[in-house]
């Protein structure tokens, strides 16, 4: 299991540290793309703002779809060039794949200064709060063929010959999936496309925490678990608007559900 450990606010040197310094940032389901200009440009004032954070993590579906690190479209190079900046400024970028965007490799992550975590889960400890992260596709059992298709894409053996493909077959043959896909959803009820409660339960028994952290299923909230789980908190992160976007943020002392829309959150 991975550990990332941060400072807290027991680090501030007073007088000495910048106000956002010591906070940390979790974001998700941005689902990126050349066609929705608004969203990218609200993901470019986020990254700007991000700088000098202490660490930035991006949970998943960064992007609406990737197929490949040799195959990056152009009207992703402006996302490319902010998230070199946020890592330059000092801040730890952290990735990790979502369900649109698993085929993101090291070539990517080297290219933006971020560490790629290949795990569904990691965990966060900052000062002495621990904090569980998934992009939360996982926790939905109930969704059945969803979960067939998952073990499926996600196979190194299915990667490698899927990015063994020309582009234009992996255009395709990605376009084919997401047309099934679509259909699928329509035919499926909200709930079963939502966590499984047992299966929330058994990750917070597994692994103990103050919050579990997810994006994935486009339902923002602060959840109070159960008094029989061992994690207190569940954090869903939002999918990204047009003019905003539910993120959570570790000021130093405490985690917070935000609304972002431009402006500086704190």
């Amino acid at each position: 299991m991975t550990e990332i450990r941060l400072a807290g606010s027991h680090a501030l040197a007073s007088g000495k540290t910048p106000d956002n310094a010591l906070q940390t940032l979790f974001i998700s389901d941005l689902h990126l793309d050349p066609a929705r200009a608004d969203t990218i440009e609200l993901s470019l004032q986020f990254f700007a703002d991000a700088k000098g954070s202490q660490a930035l993590f991006i949970i998943g579906d960064l992007f609406e779809y990737w197929l490949g690190d040799d195959a990056i479209d152009p009207g992703y190079n402006k996302i490319v060039d902010a998230l070199k900046a946020v890592s330059a400024s000092g801040t730890a970028v952290h990735l990790m794949h979502g369900n649109r965007d698993f085929l993101l490799g090291e070539r990517f992550a080297q290219r933006i200064g971020a560490t790629l975590h290949r795990a569904d889960h990691i965990e966060v400890l900052i000062g002495d709060t621990r904090y569980s992260l998934l992009h939360g596709d996982t926790l939905c059992t109930d969704d059945v063929d969803y979960q067939r298709l998952r073990r499926m894409v996600r196979d190194e053996q299915w990667q490698q010959g899927f990015l063994q493909l020309s582009i234009d077959e992996r255009i395709a043959q990605a376009q084919a999936l997401r047309d099934k896909s679509r259909e699928a959803v329509s035919s499926k009820t909200q709930g079963i496309m939502d966590v499984n409660d047992d299966a929330v339960h058994a990750h917070c028994i597994a692994h103990p925490n103050n919050a579990l952290i997810h994006g994935h299923t486009h339902r923002p909230a602060d959840h109070e678990l159960p008094a029989s789980s061992p994690t207190p908190r569940r954090l869903v992160l939002g999918d990204w608007k047009s003019d905003h976007a539910l993120i959570a943020r570790h000021n130093g002392t405490e985690l917070l559900l935000e609304k972002y829309n431009g402006v500086p959150c704190g």
